[in-house]
């Protein structure tokens, strides 16, 4: 069913498909989670086309700059809470929470074969780090994946360094067009406190 539904084009950022189950901030567990989603960016530069798709399910918050913008909650769920800090008072080995998988996908209609778009998954990681914090922990199961679809010529470096800004873009996406659910808040109601 999910195969014959995507050839409608219906795809939507938010609470949709994989995005349902998505959170952030889960460095205490789901109690103080925030709501995410699916998120999706793309940018065509002369012809040369380069998109991302993301899961948004990490175990860390989510930054613009300096600035958290969905994350751990504090008890009271009024603001975010750095998981980095909380994660830095801590002296010896924890289990946590390890339901955090932040699955992605970028897609160029540039020409590569499998060593080329391996690095340039390897090079849209930079992406993640740009965004979550902490990121790729023991508690997380991040991955990335590139496609080629086209034969376009294109410098494997320049499609690697625009792929981690459109899934950085993507992460952003995801963050600000979850609705809450199940329970969990997403981040708009708490940054509206």
């Amino acid at each position: 069913e999910a195969a014959v539904n995507s050839e409608k084009k219906n795809y939507k950022d938010g609470n949709y498909g994989a995005g349902i189950g998505a959170t952030v901030g889960k460095m205490q567990g789901m109690a103080n989670a925030i709501k995410t989603g699916i998120g999706s960016y793309a940018v065509e530069v002369n012809g040369l086309k380069v998109g991302a798709v993301v899961v948004l399910n990490a175990l860390g918050d989510v930054y613009d700059g300096d600035t958290i913008i969905a994350g751990l909650m504090n008890p009271e769920h009024t603001a975010f809470v750095s998981s980095e800090a909380m994660l830095a008072k801590v002296t010896k080995e924890t289990d946590r929470f390890t339901g955090n998988t932040t699955i992605a996908a970028v897609i160029t209609n540039a020409a590569f074969d499998k060593t080329k778009l391996c690095k340039i998954a390897a090079m849209a990681h930079n992406g993640l780090a740009r965004r979550i914090r902490p990121v790729n922990t023991s508690a997380d199961g991040d991955s990335i994946y590139a496609l080629s679809c086209g034969d376009l010529p294109a410098d494997p470096d320049m499609v690697g360094t625009l792929a981690a800004e459109v899934l950085s873009k993507a992460i952003v996406r995801a963050v600000t067009s979850a609705e809450s659910a199940y329970g969990y808040p997403c981040a708009a109601e708490i940054s509206q406190k």
